[in-house]
C-alpha cells in the first residue's frame, strides 16, 4: 500500500475521532446543566411567592403542561418503549407481560395515590399536629419517597432522545412539574422543608444524574423509569386539580394545557 494511502487512511480516521467527540461534548453537557438548573429550581423555590389567586392559578397552569406532557410526549414514549422491548426480548410476547410497562405505569399512579392518602390521614391523627417537627418520621417517608422520584428523573437525563426537541419539552414540563411539588410539600411540611426537603431534592437529583452517567443499564429498565414516572407524574398533577377544596384555578389548568399541546405538537 502506498505511504500517501495509509497517511489517507489514518487522516480520515484521526477526522472521525474528533467528530465523535466533539459530537458527544453536548451530549455530555446538556444533562448536567439540565439536572443543575433542576437542582436550583428545588433550592430556591423558596422564594416564590404570590398572592394566593395568583399562585393557584400558576399551580393549575403547571398542572395543565403537565398533562399535555403525559399524554402527548410521554405516553408514545411508553408505548414505543414497550413495543421495543417485545422485539428484542422474547419472554415479553405472553399476554400480561404484552403490557408490562402499562402496568409499571398503573403502578406509579397507585403507589402516587397511595402515598398522599396516607399523609392525610396520618395529619388527622394527633401524632402530626406539629408538621416542623424533623423528627417526624412521616416527614421523612415523604422526602424519602420524593428524593427517590426525583433521581429517577435525574438518571433519565442522560437518555434524551436529542439535544434539541426532546430537551425544550423536559425542561418546560419538568421544570413546572418540581415548582408544582415543592408548593405540595412546603404545604404540608412548612418549615422544616425549607430548612430540610428541598435540598435533599436538590441533592437527589444530581446523584440521579451522577449514577446515569456512570452506568449504562439496558433500554428496557430506562422505559420502566419512564413508565413508572408517567404514571405518577399524571397522578401528582391531577390531584392539585380535582379535589374541589383545593379550589384549582379553571382558567389556568385549561391555558396550561392549550399551550403546552400546541407547543409539545409543534416543535
Amino acid at each position: 500500500m502506498p505511504p500517501t494511502e495509509v497517511h489517507s487512511i489514518y487522516t480520515v480516521t484521526l477526522k472521525e475521532v474528533k467528530e465523535a467527540v466533539n459530537g458527544s461534548f453536548p451530549y455530555m453537557l446538556v444533562p448536567f446543566l439540565l439536572a443543575s438548573g433542576f437542582a436550583l429550581v428545588h433550592f430556591l423555590s423558596i422564594h416564590l411567592n404570590l398572592p394566593k389567586q395568583r399562585l393557584r392559578m400558576f399551580l393549575s397552569f403547571s398542572a395543565g403542561v403537565g398533562i399535555a406532557y403525559v399524554f402527548i410526549h410521554l405516553w408514545p414514549q411508553v408505548a414505543e418503549h414497550q413495543a421495543e422491548a417485545e422485539e428484542s426480548i422474547s419472554w415479553l410476547s405472553g399476554h400480561v407481560l404484552h403490557y408490562s410497562l402499562y402496568i409499571t405505569s398503573l403502578f406509579g399512579l397507585a403507589l402516587f395515590y397511595t402515598l398522599d392518602r396516607l399523609i392525610s390521614r396520618a395529619y388527622e391523627s394527633e401524632e402530626t399536629t406539629d408538621p416542623n417537627l424533623i423528627e417526624s418520621r412521616l416527614f421523612w417517608a415523604h422526602i424519602s419517597f420524593f428524593a427517590l422520584y426525583n433521581a429517577m428523573i435525574g438518571y433519565l437525563l442522560n437518555h434524551l432522545e436529542s439535544l434539541d426537541r426532546t430537551v425544550l419539552i423536559f425542561t418546560v414540563a419538568f421544570g413546572l412539574h418540581f415548582i408544582t411539588n415543592d408548593w405540595g410539600l412546603r404545604h404540608h411540611h412548612e418549615k422544616v422543608y425549607d430548612s430540610y426537603g428541598r435540598h435533599v431534592l436538590s441533592l437527589s437529583i444530581l446523584l440521579g444524574y451522577l449514577l446515569g452517567a456512570l452506568t449504562d443499564l439496558p433500554p428496557y429498565f430506562i422505559g420502566s423509569l419512564e413508565a413508572f414516572i408517567a404514571g405518577g407524574m399524571t397522578l401528582n398533577v391531577i390531584k392539585h386539580e380535582l379535589p374541589s377544596e383545593r379550589d384549582g384555578n379553571l382558567e389556568g389548568f385549561l391555558s396550561g394545557i392549550l399551550s403546552a399541546g400546541i407547543l409539545f405538537v409543534l416543535i
